[in-house]
């Protein structure tokens, strides 16, 4: 009989053990970390879907949308685990994960290039013409940037010395500068953000690198269980028709497990990345 009640008494405290996530995550909020790109009001157009299906879908009181203001300050908020899940490019991503220990879920498909976008009717035809003239950027610290002075350079142009660039923090501020000619191109993936129309009155002048999808990421006190229940919930949103819009506003079409091999890809980066954001 003793030997039956210490059974019964070692399930019951196996049980709580493994229901513990699901009570505690009722009572938890998600902060969930955004890509510096967008004004708040867009950004929580974008990603509302993705918000309800992980309150509803993971049982959170509520998950509270925070933009943080540059990348500069997003791994500012990365050291300090200042979120509990974010989405970041994946430079960055791999940093958090080196680094400070944060997981990394799914990656964003397909992978995008780096293009340089100007006006389609008046504006620059070759890369020499952008001798002495302006680009821009959303930040120097985005990959699309990196990867895209690298290839300028290459080629012969290099910042703040055959041309200037300037910081406008999001796609649209820079499709506007270009539109009243205060840039002459500017930096952009090749799909997502831009709406058709004016992705219609701009060109390609150039094409550079490969751009390994955004990563979605954990902080890393996460639980391992809870990481699990994390990548599971957000694969299968993924699949969703709820999820297609938010996909594509972002310039995406699925969602795929980010695995090692994918993140490693970033290593190259690691301290050019670090440097550029102390």
């Amino acid at each position: 009989m003793r030997q039956v009640c210490r059974l019964i008494r070692f399930c019951m405290i196996i049980g709580a053990m493994l229901f513990q996530p699901l009570a505690s995550a009722a009572d938890k909020t998600l902060r969930l970390g955004t890509l510096p790109v967008l004004s708040a009001r867009a950004a929580y157009e974008i990603y509302a879907p993705l918000m309800e299906n992980l309150e509803k879908g993971l049982g959170f009181s509520s998950v509270q949308l925070e933009t943080p203001p540059h990348f500069s300050g997003m791994y500012q908020r990365i050291q300090a685990n200042g979120f509990d899940l974010l989405l970041c490019p994946p430079h960055i991503a791999r940093l958090a994960q080196k680094r400070l220990g944060w997981h990394p879920l799914v990656m964003f498909q397909p992978e995008h290039r780096a293009v340089l976008l100007a006006r389609e009717a008046d504006g620059p035809a070759t890369l020499d013409a952008l001798r002495g003239g302006t680009i821009a950027v959303l930040d120097n610290n985005a990959l699309v940037a990196m990867i895209m002075m690298e290839a300028l350079a290459k080629k012969g142009l290099v910042m703040n010395r055959d041309f200037k660039v300037i910081e406008t923090r999001s796609y649209d501020s820079s499709q506007i500068a270009v539109k009243q000619g205060v840039a002459q191109a500017m930096v952009f993936r090749s799909q997502g953000f831009i709406d058709a129309h004016a992705r219609d009155q701009l060109k390609i002048l150039f094409e550079a690198g490969v751009l390994p999808g955004y990563v979605l990421i954990a902080a890393p006190d996460t639980a391992r269980a809870q990481l699990q229940k994390l990548r599971t919930q957000l694969l299968a949103f993924g699949k969703t028709p709820e999820a297609r819009p938010f996909l594509q506003k972002l310039g995406y079409d699925s969602l795929s497990v980010a695995s090692e091999e994918s993140m490693r890809r970033m290593d190259a980066y690691l301290d050019l990345t670090e440097s550029k954001l102390k």
